[in-house]
Parts: C-alpha cells; sequence; structure tokens
C-alpha cells in the first residue's frame, strides 16, 4: 500500500463527537474542583494566554479564573479575536497573518514583563500554542516556559480544519503546490525556553502526529481530551498545574 504524502487528519468519530465532548468536560470540571485543590500552589509569576483560531480572551476566562485563584498572575492577550479580517486564500496568507499576530503578542508579552519583573509563562492554545512557542524562541529574555494545548506544530494538512478553512476562503490555490515549509520552520529550530506540548490521543481538530514537537528536550503529556475542551478539561488544568509550578 502506497504511503500517503501527509499525515492523516483525526478520526472522523473524533471530529463529529467535539461538541459533546466538551460539554462533558465543563461538567467535569465544575465536579472536580476537590481533586484541583490538591495542586501545588503558584509562585504569583506572570502566565498569559494566547487563544486558537477563531477564539478570544473569553475562551480562555475560565483557566486563568483558576490560575488567579491559585497563586499565578494571570493574563489576557489583549489582541481581541483570533481572526483575520481579510480573505485568506494560499498558506502564505495564513503565514502572514500568524506573524502579525506574533509581533502584536510580543508587544503584550513586552508590557507584562516590564510591568511585573518577573519572565512569563505562555499557555497557547491550538493555533495560540504556535505563537506561544515562536515568541519563546524569539524572546526568551521575557518567557519563563510555553505549554501548548492541541497545537498542531506539524503538517497543517494532518488536522480536520485544513480542509474546512480552504473552502471557507474559497483557496484555489491546489493543494499539492501548498509550501508548508514555512509554515513548520519556525518551529524546527532549537528550543530557547522549556517547551511543555499536552496533546490528545483523541483530539478530533489536531491528529496526534502533527501535535508533537521533534525535539528532544521538550516535554510531551498526553491526556484525553477533546480539542474544545482543552482549556476547559480538568485533567489538563493538573497538568498545567504541575508544569507551572516545576522549577525553569
Amino acid at each position: 500500500m502506497q504511503s500517503s504524502p501527509h499525515p492523516e487528519p483525526p478520526e472522523l468519530w473524533h471530529s463529529l463527537s467535539e461538541g459533546a465532548r466538551a460539554l462533558l468536560e465543563v461538567n467535569q470540571l465544575l465536579l472536580s474542583r476537590p481533586l484541583l485543590q490538591r495542586m501545588p500552589r503558584g509562585d504569583g509569576h506572570p502566565v498569559m494566554t494566547l487563544p486558537g483560531f477563531g477564539g478570544a480572551d473569553g475562551c480562555m476566562a475560565p483557566l486563568r479564573g483558576w490560575l488567579n485563584r491559585w497563586g499565578y498572575d494571570a493574563r489576557p492577550w489583549n489582541l481581541g479575536r483570533n481572526f483575520p479580517k481579510y480573505r485568506m486564500t494560499s498558506l502564505d496568507a495564513a503565514m502572514e497573518f500568524r506573524e502579525k499576530m506574533v509581533m502584536r503578542a510580543a508587544r503584550e508579552l513586552e508590557k507584562i514583563f516590564a510591568e511585573t519583573g518577573d519572565k512569563v509563562s505562555l499557555i497557547g492554545w491550538s493555533m495560540g500554542g504556535l505563537y506561544a512557542h515562536e515568541l519563546g524562541q524569539k524572546h526568551p529574555e521575557w518567557v519563563r516556559q510555553v505549554i501548548t494545548l492541541g497545537t498542531p506544530h506539524g503538517d497543517p494538512r494532518g488536522t480536520a480544519a485544513w480542509d474546512i478553512m480552504r473552502r471557507l476562503y474559497n483557496s484555489e490555490v491546489p493543494e499539492e503546490v501548498q509550501d508548508i515549509s514555512g509554515w513548520m520552520g519556525t518551529n524546527m529550530e532549537n528550543v530557547a525556553v522549556p517547551v511543555t506540548v499536552i496533546f490528545s490521543p483523541t483530539d478530533g481538530i489536531v491528529s496526534q502526529e502533527v501535535a508533537t514537537l521533534r525535539h528532544a528536550n521538550v516535554n510531551h503529556l498526553a491526556v484525553n481530551s477533546s480539542h474544545m475542551g482543552f482549556a476547559l478539561n480538568p485533567r489538563v488544568y493538573r497538568l498545567i498545574g504541575r508544569q507551572l509550578a516545576r522549577p525553569v
């Protein structure tokens, strides 16, 4: 059998059950407060959250609320919705949008560092994790560590969103001529700050194959979560709490 030229997207069942599983994870979060009480307390250092594509600060508000109650200084990225105001018809256009958002996020990151005098931990969900990882590589002087949640670090064709986005923006660029090297190139550099990749084998949007980073010194943690539920899943909260509490 001839191998596929690129990673396969997630299983269809995982994609179709995203909404139902996310609702279940919300309920689990409400019932898991006693378990979360056992997490190590924070040391007060700042944490910045970066939402996924199409999301805004409200998407990660529950996570920030928990982090603030648990002894951290959790901040939104204050950049509005992570969505372009123009039509993207190719991967090059998507890359331009990504670079613009990374530059804007860098300004917010610098503000937090200047205000607090402490390096900032970055938590990026999905595409926000790409921003977080890139910020860690470019500005290690401001970044304490990076935690990504269900982030497509690899070939974007290994996501359920690839075909959806092509149809949404009526892209006429043939898939076989799309150059993904630039999109993936920023993630293949040496790791300048500690990076924790939290991924789910049952993620309905990002396949496990593309949710990992090819660096020996990156910490990979698997968790059973939907893609939509990463910022609402109590199991994810426990992993985040443990990573933030580790000395770096």
